[in-house]
């Protein structure tokens, strides 16, 4: 299996931050086919097929982790980028 880890920092309040990588994240799930869960604090865990990671907020970073099951391990290098373009959009 393989991982993805991105820590992207940010200068909102938690709850801008949180509002923006919930948006992020509707957008990564319409694209990947992933379903969402909110712990309404922190996290936020999503999964779907072959791939399954959160996204912790806190009061300067959002941190991404997803685990990719063997057939997404190809498509890594793709994951990662429309991620990180996403935190960028979101937080820059």
């Amino acid at each position: 299996m393989s991982s993805i880890h991105i820590l992207h920092s940010h200068s909102y309040d938690k709850e801008t931050a949180w509002e923006k990588a919930e948006e992020m994240l509707e957008e990564i799930a319409s694209d990947y086919g992933l379903t969402i869960e909110h712990d309404g604090e922190s996290e936020i865990s999503f999964s779907g097929s072959g791939i399954s990671g959160d996204v912790t907020i806190n009061h300067n970073e959002i941190h991404f982790s997803a685990t990719l099951g063997f057939l997404m391990t190809a498509m890594k290098p793709v994951i990662t980028s429309a991620i990180q373009r996403k935190l960028d959009d979101k937080f820059d």
